[in-house]
């Protein structure tokens, strides 16, 4: 008898989730019985991301129940997301505290430290507790040499904590995120929990939100732990590492450098970080905006910097995310080999945020025509967030400075509805150049009409003006336009209505455009670069 090969078997398996996975979980569940390959297939694919704990999975003998043996060596990329809640109650729920005021202390998570050496296809692992976390889950996770990837999230930290680790253990990729880092990018969506009042009155929040030691332990993470040496992707609060850490090591293998938080202090430039990251190709400074601060200068001058190094190393960069917290004058005279650029609006959570204005883009374009003549504008993903209204003027400018784009988000910061006073033909002749143009999203200011209208004219006018511009730009694939969404009774925020578009041909001969309307999607922080659909994440 022929025996069907397990990978083979593992991509029909797939391919049947995806058909079927989000609807109806009993046709993998009846596709499991048929054959112990198949069925070693089917637990592979439906545990291979998993979390725990749950809340309603005990029993009164053995507490919060835990994943049998027998799935542990299918686990890839394991969540420990404690429920923030539990400390909280009274009494606390699946934990103690041994005082009033004291820690909490977890129980049952002796469960997940006894199973973690046992999972030998472990790549991923992120932590998300309300709690200091036991010494015992750094100990077991170090012994789990296929891990390549650790997030710790709203999880305070100590320095005692930190492990002696193994020679065989090398992390690729490390982030951390401080407790209570609550940003909104824009005014568009994001994380429902924290329109709560609980989210920022939770005690742990409040008592280690300041948490000065908590500078030092993310420092010894990051070079204990994570290993400057091996390190490819590191996501990192600037509040609680410094820029002269960062140069105090070689880097000769990352890639991709997220700094969260706010703007850095202290009298290392940007650009001495860049010189020990040889191969550095993404950066993205997504600094929340604060009042009193004057913006995070990426670069102070043309000239070396005390440690001799050049502006010219801008120009290993491929792609740049930046925010309004950042000054970036005179950056893209050397950012030469830029394809990605993002320009978002960030600021703490629940204030909004004050995007760029007409004036700053305009300065930011200035900047890539000097930067041109160094070379060619290579950029083919933009996207730009915006206080003021779109025109075709400044369609036009970005089309003569980005002549290679195939990829232009233009998102108004707070948008409203309101009769535009530029006809549809004058956005399409500026975007007429751009013959590589394949993903379209712009705030076009269309009719004031109300959402909940039962003959839904906001989406009929957006329709329509999708279908005139997939008419004359003929390489457009996806156009979508900015509204106003209700999202409570006095709550708004942007969102996109999106289309991809379908050209019907005959014998070669370009016929009817077709639209077809997307779901609803978003960019998870610190996604910047391509949305997810709406209720998904990027952990």
């Amino acid at each position: 008898m022929t025996t069907i090969d397990s990978d083979v078997s593992y991509a029909l398996v797939k391919e049947a989730m995806v058909l079927y996975g989000n609807s109806d979980i009993d046709v993998i569940l009846n596709l499991a019985s048929t054959c112990r390959v198949i069925r070693e297939a089917c637990l592979a694919a439906l545990f291979a991301d998993v979390h725990w704990p749950h809340g309603n999975k005990h029993d009164e003998e053995s507490g919060l129940l835990f994943f049998p043996p027998s799935l542990w060596p299918f686990f890839k990329r394991f969540e420990l997301i404690w429920p923030e809640e539990w400390p909280d109650a009274t009494p606390p729920r699946w934990g103690d505290r041994y005082y009033i005021g004291g820690d909490y202390h977890p129980r049952h998570i002796d469960k997940l430290v006894t199973a973690l050496p046992a999972m030998p296809s472990l790549s991923s692992f992120y932590l998300s507790c309300p709690f200091y976390p036991p010494n015992s889950i750094l100990n077991a996770l170090i012994q789990c040499p296929s891990l390549r990837d650790l997030s710790m999230h709203d999880t305070p930290l100590y320095i005692s904590m930190i492990p002696k680790v193994p020679a065989n253990f090398h992390l690729e990729r490390l982030a951390i995120v401080p407790v209570a880092e609550a940003v909104r990018v824009g005014e568009g969506p994001f994380d429902a929990r924290y329109t709560e009042r609980t989210y920022y009155v939770r005690e742990y929040r409040r008592k280690y939100k300041n948490d000065s030691l908590a500078r030092y332990a993310a420092t010894a993470f990051l070079f204990q732990v994570g290993k400057a040496a091996h390190l490819r992707h590191v996501q990192l609060s600037a509040d609680l590492c410094t820029l002269d850490s960062l140069t105090a090591h070689e880097w000769p293998v990352l890639d991709t450098l997220v700094l969260t938080g706010h703007a850095p202090r202290g009298n290392t430039e940007l650009i001495d970080v860049i010189a020990k990251m040889p191969r550095l190709r993404e950066l993205r400074l997504l600094f929340a905006k604060t009042k009193t601060d004057p913006g995070f200068r990426l670069l102070l001058d043309h000239l070396p910097t005390v440690k001799n190094n050049y502006p010219s190393v801008l120009g290993q960069l491929e792609r740049l995310a930046l925010s309004n917290a950042c000054n970036f004058d005179d950056v893209f005279h050397y950012t030469t080999s830029l394809q990605r650029l993002a320009i978002c609006a960030i600021i703490d959570q629940p204030r909004v945020p004050i995007a760029l204005s007409r004036a700053d883009i305009d300065r930011v374009l200035d900047d890539m025509a000097i930067g041109q003549r160094m070379g060619e504008n290579k950029l083919v993903r933009l996207r730009l967030m915006i206080e003021d209204k779109v025109n075709p003027g400044l369609c036009h400018a970005i089309a003569i400075h980005c002549p290679n784009l195939e990829a232009l988000e233009i998102e108004l910061c707070g948008y409203h509805d309101g009769k535009s006073i530029h006809a549809w033909e004058e956005f399409s002749d500026a975007f007429a150049s751009l013959r590589r143009l394949r993903e379209l999203r712009i705030c076009i200011q269309f009719p004031e009409f109300d959402e909940m209208d039962t003959y839904e004219p906001w989406r009929a006018a957006r329709r329509e003006c999708a279908l005139f511009l997939a008419g004359r730009l003929t390489y457009l694939q996806r156009v979508g336009f900015e509204y106003r969404k209700r999202t409570g009774t006095h709550r708004f925020e942007d969102s996109w209505l999106e289309f991809s578009v379908e050209r019907k041909c005959r014998a070669g001969v370009p016929g009817a455009v077709e639209l077809h309307e997307l779901g609803a999607s978003w960019y998870p922080f610190p996604e910047v670069w391509i949305p997810v659909p709406a209720g998904k994440n990027t952990l």
